[in-house]
């Protein structure tokens, strides 16, 4: 049996290559359909405030943060995949996500929902935090002042997309580029193990980006950051052959999800949930009244909010509608 493929850390931080959905970057890794690979992830400081707790966002984190964008959220990519064409999709399977390190939060003054609101001026000052992962126990715990809390940990990838076809984007403030169904930073909690993630191909080799773990987040991720880290991610992909895609698509151990991303909120839900009933139409032959029905109806059906940032660039709020796939005909 041959060794498994490894992406190393230091070649997924510090280049231009990093922060940007390029199809002209040269690949990284070249696969096969069905072969698994593993990627060490650097979190979204390039680990600056994992090495010195000390440094706060942005002052202490030159010169990444002067770059115009900050060079955030640094990606591992891109990877191409042999027989992957332009009108394919490209199934990313999300093997496992481990060997997290400690995690880092930050404010990020001016870019948050209560900036520049009089009495809320604390919210607005640099700050940074750490969270002590477990990853044998999979609890995070933070402490603040005198209060210390304590939660259960579920890794996922903030960002996955494939490469657009001629523009050069940018890692952090990219929700999704030339084709909503190509990805990007979404912010999805449901990007996790066991989780297949369906992306239009719109380059040959597919060109595969993927990176910012977070460790666990909050549903919206409301102040704009999560508990960013390090880790390393076992990745095996497939091709579906001449398939056009309106969305991307998720299916996890227990659902089907289709993710939009868009401002404002309301209209992110519709188009998520148009998805969903066209998906439901398409492969398991119900018709749009008997799934448009079913999903108001069903109580165990969910709009999930994955990111509602607020005044971080071109980044959109991102919404998952969710049918558990036991409600599926038979």
């Amino acid at each position: 049996m041959s060794e498994i493929k490894r992406v190393p850390r230091e070649k997924n931080c510090g280049h231009f290559s990093n922060y940007t959905f390029d199809a002209k970057t040269p690949p990284i890794l070249k696969v096969e359909p069905g072969e698994k690979f593993i990627a060490e992830i650097e979190d979204t400081y390039g680990g600056m405030i994992r090495e010195d707790p000390s440094r706060l966002y942005p002052r202490d984190l030159k010169p990444y943060s002067t770059m115009v964008p900050a060079w955030l959220n640094p990606l591992c990519g891109p990877i191409y995949v042999n027989g992957v064409e332009p009108g394919d999709v490209l199934v990313v399977n999300i093997e496992k996500i481990d060997n997290i390190l400690i995690g880092a939060t930050s404010i990020l003054p001016g870019m948050h929902h209560f900036a520049g609101l009089h009495g809320w001026e604390e919210c607005d000052e640099m700050y940074t935090g750490i969270i002590e992962n477990d990853n044998l126990k999979r609890k995070g715990t933070w402490k603040y002042g005198q209060h210390t809390y304590t939660w259960d940990l579920k890794p996922f990838l903030g960002t996955i997309t494939t490469a657009p076809q001629w523009e050069v984007l940018s890692s952090l403030l990219t929700s999704f580029g030339s084709h909503p169904a190509c990805g990007g930073n979404m912010d999805c909690r449901d990007v996790r193990e066991g989780t297949k993630v369906y992306l239009q191909s719109l380059n040959k080799g597919g060109l595969l980006f993927f990176g910012d773990i977070h460790a666990s987040q909050g549903d919206g991720e409301v102040d704009g950051v999560a508990n960013e880290v390090a880790g390393e991610v076992t990745i095996s992909c497939e091709v579906i052959k001449n398939k056009s895609l309106n969305n991307v698509r998720l299916e996890t151990p227990e659902s089907l999800v289709s993710v939009y991303c868009y401002r404002p909120i309301e209209e992110a839900m519709r188009q998520a949930l148009k998805d969903l009933i066209l998906w439901l139409e398409e492969d398991y032959k119900m018709s749009k009244r008997e799934a448009y029905v079913l999903c108001s109806i069903c109580s165990e059906f969910r709009i999930n909010v994955y990111q509602a940032t607020a005044r971080i660039g071109r980044l959109m709020d991102t919404v998952g509608v969710e049918l558990p796939k036991k409600m599926l005909p038979s």
